[in-house]
């Protein structure tokens, strides 16, 4: 005699569901293994930013910084109104260069050394040199050598930190 057609679903369901625990411990459905390394994700290859697009990111975020600075000095009059127009400097020529061999490693900041050329709201030419740090990541952190001073902020009528003295990525991510 000939097994009916549902009782041939069901030994088959059955025998499926049978084998799924098996093939679930296979893959490390219990969350035991003794190897801890096949958990661990290979190292990602360090993508380190172009120099170009370095000054155009240091650019961007020295202007940025610029903002800030004429929105902390507007006269304590003006500081009410913080979405006005405010006069700025303008970022003029960012040159970069590194200052030590790229890193034989993925985990390590490659130095770089930037100087960016601005003029102020009055126009009088200024340079501001950074030490940068590139990430294997993809974004930077660069800090101003020498340090502005702190800087008066009639916005909160306190001294803060000078906006130019640290640049760091924009970048999602970062």
């Amino acid at each position: 005699m000939q097994p009916s057609f549902p009782r041939t679903r069901a030994l088959a369901a059955a025998a499926a569901l049978l084998a799924l625990p098996a093939s679930l411990s296979a893959c490390g459905g219990d969350g035991a293994s003794s190897d801890a390394t096949a958990a661990t994700p290979p190292p990602r290859a360090a993508h380190y930013l172009a120099p170009a697009d370095l000054r155009r990111e240091l650019a961007n975020g020295f202007a940025a910084g610029l903002d800030r600075l004429a929105v902390m000095s507007q006269p304590a009059d003006d500081a009410a109104d913080l979405g006005q127009d405010v006069p700025t400097g303008t970022v003029g020529e960012v040159r970069c260069a590194d200052a030590a061999p790229k890193p034989a490693t993925t985990a390590e900041a490659w130095r770089w050394a930037c100087s960016v050329g601005w003029q102020t709201v009055a126009g009088a030419p200024r340079t501001t040199r950074y030490d940068v740090r590139l990430f294997p990541t993809g974004c930077f952190a660069a800090g101003a050598t020498p340090r502005y001073p702190a800087h008066i902020d009639t916005t909160i009528k306190t001294r803060s930190e000078h906006p130019l003295n640290a640049i760091v990525s924009l970048r999602r991510g970062c």
